[in-house]
């Protein structure tokens, strides 16, 4: 998933989405509320949220290897 890499690599090597944002009921583009994550198989692959940053951003990393020697 993604780049094959889990997100704690981070920049350098996980997949990522950066500056997220959600069109409210009014057509506007507006930052996204309390933000939660969930991987359903973490040794297949995961996600990591993180702070909100001025250049980035509600961003996350995410990804993993899929199949691999740490799922049955």
């Amino acid at each position: 998933m993604g780049s094959g890499h889990f997100p704690e690599e981070g920049f350098k090597g996980a997949s990522y989405f950066k500056n997220l944002q959600v069109v409210d009921v009014s057509k506007t583009l507006r930052s996204p509320g309390t933000l939660y994550t969930f991987a359903a198989n973490p040794n297949y692959y995961r996600i990591l949220l993180e702070k909100c940053s001025d250049a980035w951003g509600n961003y996350f990393y995410y990804g993993g290897p899929g199949r691999n020697a740490n799922c049955p």
